[in-house]
């Protein structure tokens, strides 16, 4: 009976680590694309950095929306620091906020990559233990 009972013990302990390395996945997405959305951000700082003055574009304001609009400066871009508060950067100065919130998600995402590997050695032992009592 307690054989029994370590067994329920260690599959339950096994679905919680899988439920763990779902987070965790979920969290390495988001992280993923976090990324992206940062190489995208990187790239048109520097078609910026080649595009004329005065030339036409068209900004988004909502998903399909845009408004057409002439390019004034591209060596001073308005930032937003948080709690709607803005400041004006020039455009090196935003190419290195983001290279450093870049370097912040590798780490974060090496890290979390690291505890999936944690995870994933630990539920595969506790796997090869209940296989290996089940057969006993």
């Amino acid at each position: 009976m307690a054989d029994e009972e370590q067994l329920k013990q260690k599959y339950l302990q096994l679905q919680l680590m899988q439920q763990q390395m779902e987070e965790v996945n979920q969290h390495l997405t988001m992280l993923a694309e976090q990324n992206a959305e940062l190489e995208v951000s990187l790239e048109a700082l520097q078609e910026l950095e080649h595009t004329k003055v005065n030339n036409e574009f068209l900004a988004p304001i909502a998903n399909g929306i845009f408004v057409k609009g002439e390019l004034k400066d591209t060596q001073k871009l308005v930032v937003n620091v948080g709690s709607n508060v803005t400041v004006e950067k020039t455009v090196s100065e935003v190419v290195e906020l983001l290279r450093e919130q870049q370097i912040g998600l590798t780490a974060n995402l090496q890290n979390a990559e690291a505890v999936i590997q944690q995870l994933n050695d630990q539920a595969m032992m506790l796997y090869q233990e209940l296989q290996q009592q089940s057969k006993e």
